[in-house]
């Protein structure tokens, strides 16, 4: 009776694994590989409102690489820092992958917290670490990032 059953819920991992891999086309959903500058470096995604609602509140300390915000057409407005415990840096890109603007950002621990808006129009808005020294002039291959903006919502 054990390796019935232990064959039954082996079975069902396969088929559950399995199913995640089909439902991500085989990629992870929170990250893709990209360049910036020309060089390899692979942020975590924020390809839905409610995951570009949250960004990298309540987290210490900020992934290497930063979050990518990827919005589905072009957009404009401002990124906060409320909840946010580290300084950053954002830099924000149009669809070509051409940055058009990069600020600074502090944290905010309480209302009112200041709105960063980069007063252009932008697809992609990149969060680094404030220490972080890449310049974050371009963001590649446009094919990707295509792809990624049909996959936002």
């Amino acid at each position: 009776m054990t390796s019935c059953l232990t064959r039954s819920v082996t079975l069902l991992l396969v088929v559950v694994a399995g199913a995640v891999v089909v439902s991500t086309g085989g990629a992870s959903p929170t990250a893709a590989t990209l360049r910036l500058d020309g060089v390899p470096f692979r942020p975590e995604l924020a390809l839905t409102a409610a995951r570009r609602s949250v960004g990298l509140m309540n987290r210490r300390p900020a992934p290497a690489d930063g979050m990518l915000f990827v919005f589905p057409e072009d957009t404009t407005g401002g990124f906060w820092m409320k909840n946010t415990l580290v300084p950053l840096t954002i830099a924000f890109f149009d669809a070509r992958g051409k940055r058009v603007r990069k600020l600074s950002m502090t944290p905010c621990r309480s209302d009112p917290c200041r709105v960063y808006d980069p007063k252009r129009w932008y697809r992609f808005a990149l969060e680094l670490r404030a220490s972080d020294a890449r310049r974050a002039a371009t963001l590649g291959p446009v094919a990707e990032l295509r792809r990624l903006s049909r996959r936002a919502s």
